[in-house]
C-alpha cells in the first residue's frame, strides 16, 4: 500500500526594491507521503532519525526514457534516501496512521517571482491600481525521499513506487496548470482595493484617511497617484492579489495529487483509462483555459 497523501503549507516571501519597479517572490512547499509493500521491513527495525540522508546521483541511475528525461528537467527533481523524513525535518505534517512507516515522500516546492509597473489613484471606495508585469515566472522543483536506497538501481525506473511518484511529477509540472497562474495574473490589469481590504492587508494605522472634500487634489497627485500611499504599501497590495492566484494554482495541484492517489489506491492500481485523471497525465491532451497567456509588455511607465 501507499499511504495517504497530505499536504502542508510553508511559505517564504522575499521582496526586492529597485526604484519604484516592484519585485516580489514567494514559495510553497508540500509533502506527499508514500508507502510501498516492496520494502518488507518490520516496523521499528530502522530508526530513520539516526540515519544520514544521502543523494541518489542521477549518474547512478540507468538512462531514462525521453519522456522521463523531460520530466526530470521540468520538475528539477532530486532523489535522496535515508535520514529523517522531509515532513519531520521541515516541520511539515504528513498524515498517516500513528507509528506507520513511510517508504517515500515527495516534496514539491512551487515558487513565483514577478516585476510589476503600476499607477494608482483613489476611487469612491478605495484605490485602483493599474499594473503590468514585465517579468512573471512560476517555478517548481521536487525532492523525492526514500526510506532506504532501492537495492537494484538498474531497475529504478521500473519500480512501481518510482512510477507512481513520476505520475505526481506529471501533475505538478503540467504546463496547462502552471500557465493558468500567468494567465490569471496578467489579465487582471486593474486591481481595485476597498479601504477595508487595504486595512486588512496594510493594517488599520497604515491606510491614510480619505478627504471627502470637493477638492480632489487632496487625494490625487499630478500623475494620478494616490497621495498618502507609499510604493511599498502598493507593492503589498499587488502581492496580495498575485498570491491569491498562486494559492489557487497550488490548491489545484494538490487536488490533482489527491485524486491520483484516490483513483489508484495510492499507486496500488493502474490509472483508469477513462475519466479526467488520464487527461491530466497525458501531456498530448489539451485543456482549455479562460484566456491564453499574453506576452503584452507593460506600457505604463514606472510609478514616480
Amino acid at each position: 500500500m501507499i499511504a495517504l497523501n497530505q499536504t502542508a503549507w510553508r511559505r517564504l516571501c522575499k521582496v526586492w526594491i529597485a526604484s519604484l519597479i516592484l519585485h516580489l517572490g514567494c514559495n510553497h512547499q508540500s509533502v506527499i507521503a508514500q508507502n510501498n509493500s516492496r520494502f518488507d521491513i518490520a516496523e521499528g527495525m530502522i530508526d530513520e532519525d539516526k540515519l544520514i540522508a544521502e543523494p541518489i546521483a542521477m549518474s547512478s541511475l540507468p538512462d531514462p526514457s525521453d519522456e522521463i528525461a523531460e520530466l526530470l528537467t521540468a520538475g528539477q527533481i532530486q532523489f535522496i534516501s535515508g535520514g529523517r523524513r522531509p515532513s519531520k525535518m521541515y516541520g511539515l505534517r504528513s498524515v498517516g496512521f500513528i507509528n506507520r512507516e513511510f517508504d517515500a515522500e515527495t516534496r514539491f516546492n512551487l515558487s513565483y517571482h514577478f516585476v510589476s509597473r503600476c499607477r494608482w489613484w483613489w476611487n469612491e471606495d478605495g484605490i485602483v491600481v493599474r499594473v503590468r508585469y514585465p517579468e512573471l515566472e512560476l517555478k517548481v522543483d521536487h525532492t523525492i525521499w526514500f526510506r532506504r536506497r532501492p537495492d537494484d538501481l538498474s531497475q529504478f525506473w521500473n519500480l512501481k513506487l518510482v512510477q507512481h511518484e513520476m505520475d505526481h511529477i506529471r501533475l505538478s509540472t503540467d504546463p496547462r496548470v502552471l500557465n493558468r497562474f500567468e494567465t490569471a495574473v496578467r489579465k487582471d490589469e486593474s486591481l481595485r482595493f476597498s479601504q477595508s481590504e487595504m486595512r486588512l492587508v496594510l493594517g488599520d494605522d497604515a491606510v491614510p484617511q480619505r478627504n471627502n472634500g470637493a477638492n480632489s487634489s487632496n487625494r490625487t497627485g499630478r500623475n494620478g497617484r494616490s497621495l498618502g500611499l507609499s510604493p511599498d504599501q502598493v507593492r503589498m497590495l499587488i502581492n496580495q492579489r498575485v498570491r491569491e492566484h498562486f494559492d489557487q494554482t497550488v490548491e489545484l495541484v494538490e487536488i490533482r495529487y489527491r485524486e491520483l492517489d484516490r483513483q489508484t489506491a495510492h499507486g496500488s492500481f493502474a490509472v483508469p483509462e477513462d475519466g479526467p485523471l488520464r487527461g491530466w497525465l497525458d501531456r498530448s491532451s489539451t485543456e482549455p483555459t479562460d484566456t491564453e497567456p499574453t506576452d503584452e509588455s507593460a506600457d505604463d511607465p514606472p510609478s514616480r
